[in-house]
């Protein structure tokens, strides 16, 4: 499998087999995961974040809870399911502009940290993921966003596979676009510290795909994300409607 191939998902059975096999490598391995929710909500009219989301999670249970909440819940998920795998991790929230009512939502248990900057843009949120992954020496940085609504626990959990298999940067793939979740290598930190005002990582993951550093993801369900409160309705309707 070369770097920069675009994946369409075949076997997760397959994937699991391979990452048992490399076990050794495996337990080498460390990886941060860091959910960006810093953001001011300003299309929102209101916290985004905080706002409650009816959805199916894991166990295949319905669950009534914040948005902020609906998307940890992948991450601690994919937490566990890398612990499973003998892969060193640890999770991380990035807040900033609702920190005060939003770190109330978070369960105690949840290590959490508040971007002073975060009126800067996006970038000074991504420079505090990078600083809590070198924090722990870690050697992959996993960026998922708060809002992204549509990456399922599937979808992580493949995007982790495949970083683990392919030693290498790895990112979603969606409607011929690059974009998080993504997980970067630990010598991609000093570049996702360059980023500068509103930018995310497409910037990094653009040069990735020249340099030929890149393995893309073909997570469909990754085009949904909440902007607005007709975003929010829109996708609820279709959860209830397919439940």
């Amino acid at each position: 499998m070369n770097a920069n191939e675009k994946i369409a998902w075949g076997s997760v059975n397959t994937i699991i087999k391979e990452l048992k096999h490399n076990v050794n490598d495996a337990t080498q391995k460390t990886l941060t995961l860091v959910l960006l929710a810093a953001g001011k909500s300003s299309r929102f009219n209101g916290i985004k974040l905080a706002q409650p989301i009816v959805d199916l999670n894991a166990d295949g249970v319905l669950v009534n809870q914040p948005l902020l909440l609906h998307s940890l819940d992948k991450l601690n998920y994919l937490a566990d399911y890398l612990t499973a795998n003998n892969i060193a991790n640890n999770v991380v929230v990035v807040l900033g502009s609702h920190h005060s009512e939003l770190s109330q939502l978070l369960p105690i248990s949840t290590t959490y940290i508040t971007n002073d900057k975060s009126d800067n843009g996006l970038s000074t949120s991504v420079k505090v993921g990078v600083e809590a992954a070198i924090s722990t020496h870690a050697s992959g940085l996993l960026l998922a966003l708060g809002d992204h609504i549509g990456v399922t626990y599937t979808d992580y959990m493949k995007l982790a596979d495949l970083w683990v298999i392919q030693q290498s940067n790895v990112c979603a793939s969606y409607q011929a676009q690059l974009g998080v979740p993504a997980i970067f290598t630990s010598d991609q930190f000093s570049a996702l510290t360059q980023l500068k005002g509103d930018q995310g990582a497409k910037p990094v993951l653009q040069q990735l795909v020249k340099n030929k550093q890149l393995t893309c993801l073909d997570l469909p369900n990754a085009i949904n994300d909440i902007d607005t409160r007709n975003d929010l309705l829109q996708w609820q309707q279709l959860q209830l409607n397919n439940q």
